[in-house]
Order: C-alpha cells, then sequence, then structure tokens
C-alpha cells in the first residue's frame, strides 16, 4: 500500500481526549490520513488549548458536547478510558457523528450492545491495531491459502495477568491490553466458543480459547517478562506450513522442506520452492515502513476508518460487533478458575 501526500477528500473530524496516548500515537499518525483536524475536547482545559495551538486547531473545548454543538463535524474520534467509551461514542451517535474509539470498545458485552443500539447506520470502528497491522494482514492472506492449508492452533505470547473475579470494568492490564492478543486471534481463527484460564501461583497462567469453528488458541500469559524487550508473539499452525509473528515487526511463513527421517542431511536444500519466507522492516532509511505508527497497525486502523466513512460503507473489521467478541472473552476469563466458560450463546 502506498501513501497519498494529498487527498481530494478529507473526513473533518474532532478528537475527545488529548492524554499520553493520544499525543504520542494518535495526533502523529493524523499527519499521513485524509482528515482535517477540526477542534479538541479535554476534560483538562489546558491540555485542550495547548494541543490545540500546537496542531494549528482554532479551538479546544472542555467537554464533547460542547465541541459537538459548536463545530461542523464529520466523525469524531474517541480516545480516553474505556470506562467512558460507552458513554461518549453514544453522545456523538446522537450528534449524528460517525465513530472511532481507542481499544477496547468497552469492559462488558452489555455496554457494547448499548453502543451498538445507539449507532443506527452510522460508521463505527474500534482501535484495535493488531487487527490492522502489516503483520496480521499478511498472516490472515496466508492463513487463506492453500499452501497453508487448515487452520489448526494459535499460540500467543503476551505478559499479561488475569485477576480472577475482578470486576470487568476495574482498571487492569488485561482490561488495557488483553484485547490486543485477543482480537488478533479471533481476527484470524474467528468467533469465540469458549474461554478458559488456569493461573500459576505468581500470577502467571494461561488463556484457552475455543473457537467456533473447533481451532483453539493458547495464549501465553508470560508475567513478569521485561517490557525493555521484544516479549510479544504469536505463531499461527496450519496443515502444511506455520506462520509466526515475532515482536509486530517480523512475519515468517515456515513451508518446511522434502524431508526424509534419518537421510536428510541438509536444512537448505537447492531451490526456492521450500524453506521460509521472512518479511521484516529494514530500519536504515526513515521511511514510513519501518515507523511504529505503521508497523504497529495504527495508521491502518485510522485509514480504514477514514475510508468507510468516505466511502459510506460498513466495516467488515474492527466494528462493533467484533468488540462484542472481544469483550466476552475479557469478562468469561475474569470468571474461569480452571474450567471452561461457555460464551458461544452469548456473541
Amino acid at each position: 500500500m502506498t501513501y497519498q501526500r494529498s487527498f481530494k477528500d478529507r473526513v473533518r473530524v474532532g478528537l475527545v481526549g488529548v492524554g499520553s496516548h493520544a499525543y504520542r500515537n494518535i495526533l502523529p499518525a493524523l499527519t499521513f490520513l485524509p482528515v482535517d483536524l477540526v477542534a479538541l475536547a479535554d476534560v483538562n482545559e489546558e491540555h485542550a488549548f495547548r494541543t490545540a495551538a500546537q496542531y494549528g486547531v482554532e479551538r479546544g473545548y472542555p467537554t464533547a458536547a460542547e465541541m459537538y454543538a459548536n463545530e461542523n463535524l464529520d466523525a469524531v474520534l474517541i480516545c480516553v478510558s474505556p470506562q467512558l467509551h460507552p458513554s461518549l461514542a453514544i453522545e456523538a451517535f446522537h450528534a449524528g457523528l460517525h465513530v472511532w474509539i481507542e481499544k477496547p470498545a468497552a469492559a462488558t458485552v452489555d455496554e457494547v450492545d448499548q453502543m451498538i443500539a445507539a449507532r443506527g447506520d452510522l460508521i463505527c470502528t474500534v482501535g484495535y491495531k493488531k487487527v490492522f497491522m502489516p503483520a496480521a494482514v499478511k498472516v490472515r492472506e496466508l492463513v487463506a491459502g492453500d499452501a497453508f492449508g487448515r487452520l489448526r492452533t494459535l499460540l500467543a505470547q503476551y505478559p499479561l495477568t488475569i485477576p480472577l473475579g475482578t470486576p470487568a470494568g476495574e482498571n487492569s492490564m488485561w482490561l488495557a491490553n488483553g484485547c490486543h492478543p485477543v482480537s488478533l486471534l479471533l481476527s484470524i481463527a474467528g468467533p469465540v466458543a469458549g474461554v478458559t484460564v488456569h493461573r500459576a501461583k505468581d500470577d502467571a497462567g494461561a488463556l484457552l480459547i475455543r473457537h467456533h469453528n473447533g481451532v483453539l488458541s493458547n495464549v501465553h500469559l508470560s508475567h513478569g517478562s521485561p517490557f525493555g524487550q521484544p516479549f510479544e508473539r504469536y505463531t499461527f499452525f496450519g496443515e502444511h506450513a506455520t506462520a509466526e509473528i515475532d515482536n509486530t515487526r517480523r512475519v515468517t511463513f515456515q513451508r518446511g522442506i522434502p524431508f526424509d527421517y534419518g537421510g536428510t542431511t541438509s536444512f537448505a536444500p537447492e531451490g526456492l520452492d521450500s524453506g521460509a519466507i521472512v518479511w521484516e522492516p529494514q530500519d536504515t532509511f526513515n521511511t514510513l515502513e519501518n515507523r511504529s505508527e505503521f508497523t504497529q497497525g495504527l495508521y491502518d486502523e485510522l485509514r480504514y476508518f477514514l475510508e468507510c466513512v468516505l466511502k459510506n460503507v460498513p466495516p467488515q473489521l474492527g466494528h462493533l460487533e467484533f468488540a462484542r467478541q472481544v469483550a466476552a472473552v475479557h469478562q468469561a476469563a475474569l470468571l474461569s478458575d480452571n474450567q471452561e466458560i461457555d460464551i458461544k450463546d452469548k456473541v
């Protein structure tokens, strides 16, 4: 995919929430997207006014409602804590605006249902960046191909704990970041039927997701992994091959080699029809494909939302119905204590 420096059609957007995440990630990504950033809103008026001045926005507002009442917007980007997402999204829908919400959409299935009920014909997507990152797009392509064969199992490694019995809306790493591996696995293997959590004595453990199609996903909760080193890995096992994502920036397609047990003498046989294929960004040039806004999916998740708005087509990725499945896994995992929580009738 090639970036366009100028866009014929642009979306007039407002941004709700200009905290650390928006400042580090969302606002920089907008540089490359077909948007006119018209206004900002934040309960911290100083942040709103200072950020508005920095980005050449005429006005900052203390509330989203005041921004909606005074500005001519097409859409709003909501980047606040997940507990506030449902009420702010519903408020935006009532104002007739398309909505992009930072992940996770909400803490519970009921909250997502409220947003679905209020959405009507408006477009809404959620910023599950792992679904949109180039590595995930490539893996979905590989998994759909004949060379991969039938998808069998998935393995994820992510440093999380899932506290048993904690209220779904309580702040935790599971609420804030558990949706990263869960959303990626669901985007590859499909809807979930059951969830089981096994906890070790040191708060590490494993999350098992049984998908409707019979595929099983295993999230290794590698609690204790240092955040200052690469810690996120995914492997997708197929009938004929495997695909791997390492540190969001490296995709490996393992096709195997002609093999005779006890007879094969070379791991690198002649030709290019077997063995591994690897994709990873170069870091010599300061170009777009190696920037974190692009490798982590921030650009693509926002671009996808804006394209849906400009074309007036319903999203096929990252929509609220998908967010409902992610929320169902979030809730079920908090309840599971070595037993499966059946959620197939709830999503």
